[in-house]
């Protein structure tokens, strides 16, 4: 007989499995894939795991306040006195739920050292009849070690600005996840200025054009310039990604840059304007906080 039985909404499969391994490594047995039997009903399968167990864990979100499943699942935990629901995201509970005080794991991440998180699964253990501090340990979290800082457990990623410049090298063209503003910035600054000391080593070298102030010859620069290109959008892709938005935007901003710079020349003052407005919606986007919370391409890099 499983201790706990999740009811959740199949769109929310990847947060309900999180669930099910935590509680799992804190000792409670968890009845979580809802996948019938041949030769049985909803009615005589599910309901009699309903019955059986002892906590109904609901997770409330966009998805599941709409599906009739979960809803009469939740009326049967609640029916029985063990029901524990928990808000996955920005959802409200259904009307007739309300009442039963739900747990806040919108922006929880899967780490069992989280505070929200141990509140949580202590409720479930505790309607479980488990005690969940003699039971087996949850394995340790991992961290990350980079210019002597790390990310911590349950704190965000908290990295050097080296630490954050090896990142980005790392992830040369990886544009999934998320990147916060310490990181997209920093590898800004970091770029601009090794730029900046590849055309001053180009001008020393091959001398410099009087009208046009730049390097006869831009082989460091130039050669840097395309090495940037990359990592420049990956990171570029993530810090929209962590606001909320799609990384192909990226593809939309350079678009507009090289649109500008063709119709400059034709008509100067229109590519300038365009190259302007294109500039100052993408810093508006990277200067934007973090969206709380996991969305659709990871969790919170601060950990909120």
């Amino acid at each position: 007989m499983a201790d706990v039985f999740l009811s959740y909404a199949r769109e929310d499969r990847a947060m309900a499995e999180r669930v099910a391994r935590g509680l799992d490594a804190m000792g409670l047995d968890t009845f979580w894939d809802t996948e019938i039997p041949p030769g049985k009903t909803w009615a005589d399968y599910i309901e009699g795991k309903l019955s059986a167990c002892r906590v109904v864990i609901v997770l409330w979100s966009e998805h599941s306040t709409k599906s009739q499943w979960v809803r009469e699942e939740a009326r049967m935990g609640r029916d029985h006195a063990k029901l524990i629901p928990a808000m996955i995201d920005n959802a409200p509970a259904p009307f007739g739920f309300g009442e039963v005080q739900a747990a806040d794991l919108s922006s929880w991440n899967g780490n069992t050292n989280d505070p929200r998180w141990t509140r949580f699964a202590s409720a479930v253990g505790q309607a479980a009849g488990v005690d969940i501090s003699s039971a087996r340990r949850p394995a340790p979290q991992p961290q990350f070690f980079a210019a002597s800082a790390h990310t911590g457990s349950g704190s965000g990623e908290k990295l050097s600005p080296i630490g954050y410049v090896r990142k980005c090298l790392r992830l040369y063209a990886n544009g999934k996840g998320r990147a916060r503003r310490s990181e997209y910035w920093w590898w800004v600054l970091a770029s601009s200025v090794a730029l900046f000391v590849a055309a001053f080593i180009d001008s020393v070298l091959f001398g410099v054009n009087p009208y046009t102030n730049e390097p006869d010859t831009q082989l460091f620069s130039g050669v840097l310039g395309l090495g940037l290109i990359a990592p420049t959008i990956s990171v570029m892709s993530r810090r929209f990604h962590d606001v909320g938005l799609s990384g192909w935007l990226v593809a939309a901003v350079f678009g507009a840059y090289i649109l500008g710079g063709g119709v400059a020349l034709e008509a100067e003052e229109l590519g300038a304007l365009i190259v302007i407005l294109t500039a100052v919606a993408a810093i508006i986007v990277t200067v934007l906080p973090s969206k709380p919370g996991s969305n659709q391409y990871g969790p919170n890099p601060k950990g909120l």
